[in-house]
């Protein structure tokens, strides 16, 4: 049941570092711009990026508690959704 949240947390995290380092390099490397995921995803890509980290870190958090795993799940299902309204609501504005 572990790996229900664990593998979709660990998918996020690599995926928010590469969503780092290629904002670094769109940034920083002259002629990269197209690299930058906040161009090419928006807030679709950030969005789906933070749903897996919640729903991982929710998810296995409630299981650790001793909570029942439906409860994990459901528990799951509200951090990624609440994250990603945090993520839409904190994050840079789209310029679309």
């Amino acid at each position: 049941m572990t790996a229900i949240f664990g593998i979709p947390l660990l998918i996020g995290l690599l995926l928010m570092i590469l969503w780092i380092a290629s904002t670094a390099v769109a940034a920083t490397v002259e002629g990269w711009e197209s690299v930058d995921p906040e161009q090419r995803y928006g807030r679709t890509g950030r969005f789906v990026l933070v749903a897996f980290i919640g729903f991982g870190m929710a998810g296995i958090s409630t299981l650790y508690a001793g909570a029942h795993q439906l409860l994990a799940i459901g528990a799951g299902i509200a951090g990624a959704i609440g994250l990603g309204i945090v993520s839409t609501w904190l994050g840079p504005d789209s310029e679309a």
